[in-house]
């Protein structure tokens, strides 16, 4: 069962920012995230709850809606500031 991805609006905008190669691998994590979304790095303290891919040298924050089948994008960021 595939879940949905979504973007909030400060991934979109991070997004738009990244261009080239790194992009293209980013949109190829993303995709992945719809058929395994739990195989991120479950984060914790502030951010618990939340799961984390690296795609060198960017991390996908997002956290999973299990009952709506739903992924949502919350920061797409380089991997020094990501986490602030």
């Amino acid at each position: 069962m595939d879940y949905r991805l979504r973007l909030a609006p400060k991934a979109g905008k991070d997004l738009v920012k990244i261009k080239g190669r790194d992009k293209t691998r980013i949109l190829l994590a993303l995709r992945g995230l719809e058929e395994a979304p739990f195989s991120g790095k479950k984060l914790k303290g502030e951010f618990n709850g939340l799961y984390s891919i690296r795609v060198w040298p960017y991390r996908i924050i997002y956290a999973t809606y299990k009952k709506e089948l739903l992924i949502l994008v919350i920061r797409i960021s380089h991997r020094q500031k990501a986490y602030k």
